[in-house]
């Protein structure tokens, strides 16, 4: 019986909340839309590294077929029609929020097999693509604020996401089962759910029949750009963090108060509508082309600037695309909002295999272009929607309580600016000093899981003074837009410097307990090839007036070009010039016996493992054990007292520690 009361006064309760947001809507659809929003863009950042990681790298599956899987989970946008028909709004409503919430709880409480995330993740992104067009298209039609607050809610949820995202170090929740993680999308989760029993039971009764003017429905392809830019740019916290060499908070500070200022100028549009917005559309538009396409070039401070104004500006105009949607008067097809959506979903992947895509294939194109192109189009459908609005629509009187509530999200970088405590380095006391290079894939393991406590966990116990690193991501979209150096240096508590080689935000680095003097980063030839390589070199203070100069590198890895790794090669010996106390170290793709290798060791470096005895470790591929590639060469007055290659497959490399002495 008690346990009885016990289920009642839940249920009561529950009750009582729903009714509360019931007198309450613009909270009510608010939360609704940014919840689910949020949901979806987590989601949608597992999915994308999982065709990469689980079947490309994992399971051996080719470009080919990884990009139709992809197109396949894209187009299920072009089914929100049919199903609105088969099911009616607020029912498909309920089934892909709802969905998208419940899918999204258990990929958070469970990471056994990455392959069954990865679907759960498929599911979820296509739950979350039928989503958006329908609630549109039904926000449109209930008329009112409707479409005013599906574009607040919308701007929000990426709020949220980039609240979630830099709190937790840009380390996705989504991959971690953890207690806190957990307990936050569960509380989330919750959250949507009363939303939407309060969206259900408030639509229900009002359902109505309809659709979206054909002339103003294309504008909602914009989607596809839109969100494609705020994942690869302008919400890329370690993007930031690396082009300015801001503490991560500082640039996490920054992303998160663009959002609020294009939130800000947002509601400013919506509370202040004029009936001709095409000159806003056509200012803003041309902004945001120019910032796309000027903003890798530009000092920090002023990268930082154009990164902030550049959200602002789209933001407005994904709102003016909004309004575009929501003042039109006629209701043909009811599928037209629902096409322009797949077509914007397929942009995502379009853009997102362009932009990545120049790194294996030789393509007639730069990646640099690829934004531009993205902003071009969601400010061409800017100008359209305007031009031919019939009517205004309708907005809350409290919409200025958005921005201003939302305010409340800088407590988090703010608390995390004070607290924050770059690593120090600690005075050496000589040799014999303990160094180690690891490949880390990206953050992967060999199952295709982002896992860097595994991959922390391997340094930890190797106990290095000096770690070289490769395949190092500062915000690659396909590897979860991780800042994975900072998390690294934060958890391990050693200080790094980077050396970026394939773009600003990916190649190579340097972790030192040591005071690290000076470095340098340097270009490997050829300039030609699709990944390209460096070395980055450093003076590390070693204690007693010793200084040790590393050169860490990773270089061309294709088996056949043996050609090209020799000209690398020789680039790092004209650099050496013989020079003692030299380390080299890093991930050489090559096998022992190869022409490149025997370079290193005719110019007088000293292959550590093979110096120490016996048949050295192989070190690749850590799954399936079958080559050495990863090396430590010392130069001839040094001198190497043990070699170990911890076992793990936090990464599909083995690490190689060495203990060196003069």
């Amino acid at each position: 019986m008690q346990h009885k009361n016990k289920g009642t006064t839940r249920n009561q309760e529950a009750s009582t909340l729903v009714r509360w947001l019931g007198t309450r809507p613009l909270w009510a659809e608010l939360g609704l839309i940014a919840l689910t929003v949020l949901f979806g863009i987590q989601t949608l950042r597992v999915f994308v590294p999982g065709l990469f990681w689980v079947l490309n790298s994992r399971l051996g599956w080719g470009a080919v077929e990884v990009g139709i899987v992809g197109f396949l989970v894209f187009l299920t946008a072009f089914l929100a029609g049919p199903l609105r028909r088969l099911a009616g709004d607020w029912r498909l409503i309920v089934i892909t929020a709802g969905g998208l919430g419940v899918l999204r709880l258990i990929m958070q409480v469970w990471w056994g097999e990455p392959i069954f995330n990865l679907v759960l993740a498929m599911v979820g992104t296509a739950l979350f693509a039928i989503f958006l067009p329908t609630y549109i298209g039904n926000a449109r039609l209930r008329g009112g604020p409707a479409i005013s607050r599906f574009a607040l809610g919308l701007l929000v949820g990426l709020i949220l996401d980039t609240a979630i995202h830099g709190a937790f170090g840009t380390y996705d929740i989504a991959w971690q089962v953890d207690l806190l993680p957990i307990l936050l999308t569960l509380l989330l989760v919750v959250v949507q759910c009363m939303t939407l029993a309060n969206f259900a039971s408030t639509t229900r009764a009002n359902a109505v029949a309809g659709g979206v003017s054909r002339s103003k429905s294309w504008t909602w392809l914009a989607i596809g750009p839109f969100l494609f830019l705020q994942l690869l740019v302008l919400q890329n916290i370690p993007l930031v963090a690396t082009l300015t060499g801001w503490p991560l908070p500082i640039a996490f500070g920054s992303v998160l108060l663009a959002q609020l200022a294009g939130l800000a100028v947002a509601t400013w549009l919506l509370l202040n509508m004029q009936r001709s917005l095409w000159p806003w559309a056509l200012g803003f538009g041309i902004g945001l082309v120019a910032i796309l396409a000027l903003f890798y070039q530009q000092a920090a401070a002023l990268t930082a600037l154009l990164l902030l104004i550049g959200q602002v500006l789209i933001s407005a105009l994904i709102v003016i695309i909004l309004i575009g949607v929501g003042a039109s008067t006629q209701t043909t097809g009811r599928s037209r909002i629902a096409t322009a959506n797949g077509v914007g979903f397929v942009l995502i992947l379009v853009f997102l295999l362009a932009y990545y895509a120049v790194y294996d294939l030789s393509l007639p194109y730069t990646n640099t272009i690829i934004p531009p192109i993205a902003a071009f189009i969601v400010a061409i459908c800017a100008l359209g929607a305007p031009l031919a609005a019939s009517r205004e629509i309708e907005v809350d009187p409290k919409a200025w309580a958005v921005p201003v509530l939302a305010l409340l999200l800088l407590v988090s970088p703010l608390v995390g600016a004070i607290t924050w405590r770059a690593p120090q380095a600690v005075p050496g006391e000589g040799f014999p000093v303990r160094i180690m290079t690891y490949n880390l894939h990206n953050g992967f393991n060999t199952n295709g899981h982002l896992d860097m406590e595994a991959l922390a966990q391997v340094i930890e116990e190797s106990d290095p003074d000096i770690v070289a690193l490769q395949e190092v991501s500062r915000g690659w979209v396909i590897s979860g837009r991780l800042d994975m150096l900072i998390w690294l240096s934060q958890r391990l508590r050693m200080p790094y410097i980077f050396g970026p080689t394939a773009d600003p935000i990916w190649g190579n680095a340097i972790l030192s307990r040591y005071p690290i003097v000076e470095y340098t980063q340097h270009e490997l030839p050829p300039r030609d090839i699709r990944l390209l390589r460096g070395f980055t070199t450093a003076q590390i203070d070693v204690g007693d007036g010793t200084q040790l100069q590393l050169i860490a590198t990773h270089f061309h890895d294709p088996e056949a070009d043996t050609d090209i790794r020799q000209l690398q090669s020789q680039a790092i010996l004209d650099f050496w010039d013989g020079a003692e106390l030299t380390v080299l170290l890093g991930d050489l793709n090559a096998k022992p016996d190869d022409r490149e290798m025997e370079m290193l060791r005719q110019a007088g470096l000293v292959d550590a493992a093979a110096a120490v005895g016996g048949t050295p470790a192989l070190t690749f591929s850590s799954d399936d054990l079958y080559q050495r590639i990863d090396y430590i060469w010392l130069s001839p007055d040094l001198k190497v007292s043990d070699v170990e290659v911890p076992m793990s497959t936090a990464s599909d490399h083995l690490g190689v520690v060495a203990v060196i002495d003069e």
